[in-house]
Order: C-alpha cells, then sequence, then structure tokens
C-alpha cells in the first residue's frame, strides 16, 4: 500500500465532508486510556542491513505452539490439519479468492463459497450462511445488528459475560455509535442462568437480541435451548456464538432456538497463527436473510440449462447502497473460510464426530488429573465442557504460567485476572486433538510441582 500525503487543506476538506472539527474530536472516540500520550522514542534510522537484523531478532522472541506443548485457548485453538489443505489453497485458481463478482470468470471460488455455507448451515441447523467474515468478534457483531435491523425500533441490546471479551468489546463499541444501550449480565457458577437474562431485561425497554455464547468463556457448555426460550420470552432474538468444532459433539444452535448462530472458525484448516488472520462465520434464518450482511452464494443455471454459480446477495459498502449497506465490516476472509471448507471434507461426517470425542475425552481426562493435585481444583466442577475448563491455583495464575514456560517449556493457559481482575488464581486450560497423553502427562507433573 503506498503512502499517500494528506496537505492541511486535503485534511481540512475531509474533516469538514465527516462534520469534525480536527482530528482530535475524530479520535475523541478512540478511550483516553486506549491513547498514546507523549512522543514517540523511536531513535535514529536505521539502515536497510540494520533494520533487518533488528527485526529478525524481533521475530526470534516469538514462541510457536509447533515448538513447546501449548494449552492456551480463550478463543484461538490448535487442531491437525492435513497437509492436504496447503496444497490445494496454494493452487493459482485460489490466490486470488477474494469478492467473485464475475460468475462467467469465478466457479470455482463460486463453488467453494456455496459448499462453505451449504456446510456451515448443516453443521449450525440453520437456513442460511453467509459466504464468511472478519473473525469471531465482528461476527457476534453482525449478528446484534441484524437483530437491530430486524426489529427496528429497538433500543437496547444484552449480551451474557460468558461471551468472549473481544465480542463484548467490540459490541461496546458498536452499541455506543448507535446509542443503544448494551447490558452485560453476569454469570452464575460461570455459567448464564436463563431467568437472569429476562430479569436483566429493563422496564419498557425494546430488546433487539440477547446474546450468548456455548461453550462460554470459562469453556463451559450453556443450556442453550432454555436460554433461547428466556430470550424469545422477551421478545427478542437469540444470537449464540459457538465454536464449530464443538458441534461434533454438541446439538446444533440452530435446533435449540437461536435465530442467529455466529463465531470464530479458525480452529478450521486455519490455526491461531500469532493471532491471526481469522475467520467469521454467520448463519441464521431465512425469515432474516434481507438483513444479513456480507454476500450470499447460490445456485442457479445458465443461458444453457447448465447448473452455475452466482452470488445471489451481496450488500456491500462500495455498492451503490453504501451508507444504506447492511454493514461496512462484512469483508469476507475467504481465504481462509476456504481452508475450513477442505478440512471440513477431508474429515467427513464421521472424522468430524471422532474428532470431537478425542477433543473431549482428552480434555476431560487432563482436567480429572489435575483436580487431583493438591492446591488445585476445577473452578466449576459440576458445570458441563467441552475441550475447555477452568481451574483454581495455589499461586497466582500468572506465576503459574511463567513457571510453566521457564521450568517446564510449557505454555499455559488463559489468566482469569484478564477477564476478571480479581481472579487471580484463575487458569482456564484448552486441550485439543493436537496435545498428546505425554504432554498433558507433563502438564500435571508440571502443575505438582508448582505452589
Amino acid at each position: 500500500m503506498h503512502y499517500v500525503q494528506n496537505t492541511d487543506t486535503d485534511r481540512d476538506a475531509m474533516l469538514a465532508t465527516i462534520g469534525a472539527d480536527s482530528v482530535d474530536e475524530l479520535m475523541a472516540v478512540i478511550p483516553p486510556d486506549c491513547r498514546f500520550e507523549g512522543d514517540l522514542d523511536i531513535g535514529p534510522a536505521l539502515t536497510e542491513d540494520e533494520l533487518y537484523r533488528h527485526l529478525k531478532s524481533l521475530a526470534a522472541r516469538n514462541i510457536s505452539a509447533d515448538d513447546k506443548p501449548s494449552f492456551l485457548g480463550a478463543g484461538a485453538y490448535r487442531h491437525f490439519c492435513p497437509a492436504l489443505v496447503d496444497n490445494l489453497v496454494s493452487r493459482t485458481e485460489y490466490w486470488t479468492a477474494y469478492t467473485p463478482y464475475q460468475p462467467e470468470a469465478s466457479q470455482g471460488t463460486l463453488t467453494t463459497i456455496y459448499e462453505w455455507q451449504t456446510m456451515m448451515t448443516r453443521l449450525t441447523g440453520s437456513d442460511v450462511s453467509n459466504a464468511s467474515l472478519y473473525d469471531g468478534a465482528t461476527a457476534v457483531v453482525e449478528a446484534v445488528m441484524m437483530a437491530l435491523r430486524t426489529k427496528r425500533k429497538s433500543d437496547t441490546v444484552l449480551v451474557s459475560k460468558g461471551v468472549h471479551p473481544d465480542a463484548r468489546g467490540c459490541l461496546q463499541t458498536y452499541m455506543r455509535s448507535l446509542g443503544v444501550t448494551l447490558i452485560e449480565v453476569d454469570l452464575d457458577g460461570g455459567r448464564t442462568d436463563p431467568a437472569a437474562l429476562t430479569a436483566a431485561v429493563p422496564e419498557g425497554a425494546n430488546v433487539a437480541a440477547i446474546a450468548i455464547q456455548s461453550p462460554n468463556v470459562y469453556g463451559i457448555v450453556e443450556d442453550v435451548k432454555s436460554c433461547c426460550d428466556a430470550i424469545h420470552a422477551a421478545d427478542a432474538l437469540s444470537v449464540v456464538s459457538a465454536d464449530p468444532v464443538s458441534l461434533s459433539v454438541l446439538e446444533a444452535p440452530g435446533n435449540l432456538g437461536a435465530d442467529m448462530i455466529c463465531g470464530e472458525a479458525t480452529g478450521m484448516g486455519n490455526g491461531p497463527w500469532f493471532g491471526g488472520p481469522g475467520v467469521g462465520y454467520l448463519c441464521g434464518r431465512m425469515d432474516h436473510v434481507r438483513q444479513m450482511p456480507a454476500r450470499i452464494a447460490g445456485e442457479t443455471v445458465d443461458g444453457e440449462g447448465r447448473r452455475a454459480i452466482v452470488l445471489t446477495f451481496q450488500t456491500r459498502e462500495q455498492h451503490i447502497r453504501r451508507t444504506k449497506a447492511t454493514s461496512n465490516i462484512c469483508t469476507s476472509q475467504q481465504l481462509m473460510a476456504l481452508r475450513a471448507t477442505i478440512w471440513m471434507t477431508l474429515l467427513g461426517k464421521d472424522g468430524f464426530a471422532e474428532l470431537g470425542e478425542v477433543n473431549l475425552s482428552r480434555a476431560h481426562y487432563a482436567a480429572d488429573a489435575i483436580a487431583a493435585l493438591s492446591g488445585y481444583e476445577l473452578a466449576f466442577p459440576d458445570q458441563p465442557f467441552f475441550n475447555e475448563f477452568t481451574i483454581r491455583t495455589p499461586i497466582p495464575a500468572a506465576d503459574v504460567n511463567r513457571r510453566l514456560k521457564d521450568d517446564h517449556g510449557i505454555l499455559g493457559g488463559f489468566d482469569g485476572s484478564r477477564l476478571d481482575p480479581a481472579d487471580t488464581h484463575t487458569l482456564i486450560l484448552a486441550v485439543t486433538d493436537m496435545n498428546t497423553k505425554s504432554e498433558i502427562d507433563a502438564l500435571v507433573s508440571a502443575l505438582e510441582t508448582i505452589r
């Protein structure tokens, strides 16, 4: 991307068009604690060789989960990815897998989108899926925005604190800009209480949507059906964020009453990859399809009666709708979605179910072994979980993670204090098919020495 220098005149003209008096006013929406104050201490310029060496030294500080046993999840999970996925996506016809506006030249890419949509609707128990979204956090936002457009006079949205904090943060930003009240509902024993969802609705409020996540941020499987029933009783639409891999063994949210199903699909054929890229998914009911953002591929026939795939739906911000478009953050992650599609195809129905069973059994094996250690206990021993669970630690979780890495070469879990500053002794561990029994045993042995 080229650097474009804007003159003061250019900047003043843009600000006038936006309706802001200054750049500071434009940036006022950014919370003060997120803004940098002072001068950047970047030092003198480096030569090309010096810069290369500096960047190489910084890169060497990265720790790969491929090199060390890792039990870090919190929304980004490692699952086995066959080499054939890399081989197929490297084919030249997929190198520009972005937006296939011309069906006569894009049947391959359009077909992969159509297959992705088919697989995701079957997986989630929904009627329709779009071509994918940026990531899981923005997918939750898009689902809520769908609900707001469907229930046009709504002024309130509720979200369970079991939803990932990244998604809740995105929701806060968007709802604030729209003037919509966002209410966060506390958990009860690590789980969302359906009665608490309805009790949290303010008197006289017109609620568009109530969002939950299952498995939630603590790894607990929510009672999705009871939550959806309570949400509908509040005359709101139900948004359920779900790890798609968990649906290998859990009931599809669409079959339990969810109106919009969304989340992060990076675990399917992709990986954490130092933080991205991700791939969000969004599914829903046909009743709401006109409010679904991004694009949808559909099947038709061409002028000669041959089967053809086209974009049947593509409300985009750069089209003539522009400010009336359903979304401005709806670019599909087509290459990542393609990887997930190939991955699901290679696994097949039986392989996908087997993968879920392996994740489930290994996570429970690890949880039982850790719970048996002196000083450690499961934070929510009576709650069901898939491949992630929360433990209480005898010393601060940050110290547990540091000693696991420094003394045992193990990447630990997610520090619970990042969700609640008071939870300094809470650690969320993820166990997947990539964690062997020997790695789990090594983690248990290491924890036994950390007190």
